[in-house]
């Protein structure tokens, strides 16, 4: 069951924590979901959806997230570090206006304000950073 909890704890209880944050402060009160938002989305149910299922479909997956690995550098807790991947995936593709909010400035200009939820550029490092978690899981689900 670490898979389980390992992905409940560190991937979706901050994803939905993040959606509650921004769904009850003021400065998103303009912010509509687009499509890329929605593909962010599909890739969290998706991933779910593996979890869930693991027991049944992927025993082997369930096995190296149970039994650990070492990380690229060699120390143990792949496992951790792998769910870690994809909470910055899903974070980038699912609330990438949440992460630029850092960005924002005091004083915006009119063009800043009305530019104030465009975060392409992080959205699309978050497209090339899911290669990452979603080639590692291949492997596993192998």
């Amino acid at each position: 069951m670490k898979y389980f909890y390992l992905s409940l704890i560190i991937v979706y209880l901050p994803l939905t924590a993040i959606y509650i944050y921004q769904r009850g402060n003021k400065k998103y009160n303009d912010f509509n979901w687009g499509s890329k938002n929605r593909i962010g989305v599909w890739f969290a149910i998706l991933f779910a959806f593996i979890i869930l299922t693991a027991k049944l479909f992927f025993p082997s997956f369930i096995y190296a997230i149970n039994t650990g690995w070492d990380d690229y550098r060699g120390r143990s807790g792949g496992e951790i570090f792998y769910f870690f991947q994809w909470l910055i995936a899903l974070v980038l593709l699912i609330f990438p206006h949440v992460v630029k909010r850092d960005n924002w400035s005091n004083n915006p200009t009119s063009t800043q304000y009305n530019e104030r939820f465009k975060a392409n550029g992080y959205w699309y490092g978050g497209l090339v950073f899911s290669i990452l978690p979603i080639s590692n899981t291949w492997v596993l689900l192998n």
